[in-house]
């Protein structure tokens, strides 16, 4: 199906405002001054380019098999990230397993291989703990496996608890956020659609007992996976496609599921994101594991969580 002049230009307009929208939400300031203009400019384009390679991954091979889809569809957001990521709408049903698997998969893989690359250029750049000040509050990120062995590999070591990320690290690690997200084995996610390829008969019973998880991960580790949780109630995103169960999965499919698996292991967080000096009256255990970045304390994660991280 062609798209609509008028589509055409919606896609576009809404490209043009979410990446005004994630210049203003990583520093305001950066209207008026040129040094937080750069590293405003080094966060969108590095986070732009994440969000790029995975809308256009999912557009591309879902092309490819034949489905019947929108243009992907940016979503604007000026304050936490600057961006609730995007969405394409699917206008027919998947033909066969493995054209729902690798539409689904295809977007969560380009887009880590960006958030990697984005990581290993950023970690070299980023500075060393910034003290905090007494009673002071600071946002403290926490560290996918991706982020420690990046560290280690191109920085000598991980970041600090409250290292000031670069950039273009901000990015990267946002991206790995997102990619572990879509990568939950719910519903309509990304991870969902491999969950239906894979084992369409159990699918649907699996995604509920994923979505009874989520809200108790949200009262046990983070707010976030809750949130998740509800918000895909609310949309009806909980509930699986439908595919035909014949025929089977190829061989490049059933490879491409290993991958997947091995990138969210690289990116999920048991509790992504915390306020140093705040604690949950929920939360059984505390604790600030990571990185932070004390001088962006008004960058809260409006998306909805990230999964388990190693302590």
């Amino acid at each position: 199906m062609q798209e609509s002049p008028r589509d055409r230009r919606r896609s576009l307009v809404l490209f043009v405002a979410t990446l005004a929208s994630m210049f203003v939400a990583y520093d305001a300031g950066a209207l008026v001054e040129l040094d937080r203009a750069l590293n405003a400019l080094a966060y969108t384009g590095a986070l732009m380019s994440i969000l790029l390679a995975h809308e256009l991954a999912h557009y591309l091979v879902a092309r490819r098999h034949g489905f019947a889809l929108s243009l992907p569809m940016f979503i604007p957001l000026p304050v936490g990230f600057g961006t609730l990521g995007a969405i394409i709408f699917l206008r027919s049903r998947p033909p066969n397993r493995t054209a729902l698997l690798e539409m689904g998969a295809a977007g969560p893989v380009a887009g880590a291989a960006v958030a990697f690359l984005m990581l290993a250029l950023g970690l070299q750049w980023t500075g060393p703990d910034v003290p905090l000040e007494p009673g002071a509050m600071a946002l403290v990120f926490h560290d996918p496996l991706v982020v420690r062995i990046l560290g280690w590999l191109v920085a000598g070591g991980p970041p600090g608890r409250l290292a000031e990320l670069h950039p273009v690290a901000l990015a990267g690690w946002i991206g790995c956020l997102l990619t572990a997200i879509n990568l939950i084995p719910l519903g309509q996610a990304d991870g969902g659609h491999v969950l239906s390829a894979l084992v369409p008969r159990w699918a649907p019973r699996l995604s509920r007992a994923v979505l009874v998880a989520l809200v108790l991960a949200g009262v046990a580790w983070w707010p976030g996976w809750a949130v998740w949780a509800g918000l895909a109630m609310i949309t009806g995103a909980w509930r699986n496609l439908e595919v035909p169960q014949r025929p089977r999965l190829t061989r490049r499919a059933k490879v491409l599921a290993g991958l997947v698996a091995v990138v969210f292991v690289l990116t999920i967080m048991r509790r992504p994101v915390e306020v140093e000096g705040m604690r949950w009256w929920w939360t059984w255990r505390s604790g600030p594991i990571s990185c932070g970045v004390p001088e962006l304390v008004d960058l809260r994660p409006v998306l909805e969580g990230d999964t388990p991280d190693e302590e």
